[in-house]
């Protein structure tokens, strides 16, 4: 009998905390379920937006020049998310920079800066707006681009390129110390002569 009131027992302690918790449980394994359904259509939807990005990207890249545009804003519609947008707006950049139209180039590098999908791609974005701004004599706006530069492999780079603003502007001294610095940031192994003869026009400078 007292087998009989244990397992009684048991039950009635079951009936009572599936009464205070079962409703959360249903919920936690609807919410678990619908997460992994729910990542698993982003996934595919994200592929499917990376296959539709590269295609049309293709398509830009081989069309007449007259053509471009239009091409341009289909990828940057259809990859949001993607490097693609990023890539046309950098392309572009590239073209307008060959035709001496800077101002063109900055306003596209600063959007291909907002829309790039991760840091390094930002980064490169950054550096070329740097140049573009250097070109058009805008030395602080382009520092202020070099600034934002975080990515290991664009540090060195962007050092330089702040050695050439700063030489530019008269400023022997912070020139030398930015090629220094673009100098200690170089890549394992990496050589780039041009920053060490920078280096050594400069070097009066930290002497006076």
């Amino acid at each position: 009998m007292s087998d009989y009131l244990s397992e009684e027992e048991q039950l009635a302690r079951l009936r009572n905390w599936w009464q205070q918790n079962g409703l959360a449980l249903l919920i936690g394994v609807v919410l678990v379920v619908a997460a992994i359904v729910g990542w698993r259509w982003y996934q595919g939807a994200q592929a499917e937006r990376i296959v539709t990005a590269s295609d049309l990207y293709e398509e830009f890249l081989a069309a007449d020049p007259d053509a471009r545009q239009a091409l341009a804003e289909q990828v940057i519609a259809a990859g949001e998310g993607t490097a693609y947008p990023a890539f046309v707006l950098l392309h572009q950049a590239d073209a307008a920079m060959a035709g001496d139209d800077s101002g063109r180039a900055e306003s596209l590098l600063r959007r291909a800066v907002d829309l790039a999908s991760g840091p390094e791609l930002a980064d490169t974005a950054r550096l070329r707006l740097a140049r573009a701004l250097f070109d058009l004599d805008r030395g602080d706006d382009a520092l202020a681009a070099l600034g934002g530069i975080q990515s290991t492999g664009f540090l060195s780079l962007a050092a330089e390129l702040k050695g050439d603003i700063h030489l530019a502007r008269g400023e022997r001294e912070l020139a030398h110390q930015s090629y220094l610095t673009a100098e200690e940031r170089l890549e394992a192994g990496e050589q780039r002569p041009v920053l060490e003869m920078k280096i050594a026009d400069t070097a009066d400078a930290s002497d006076s």
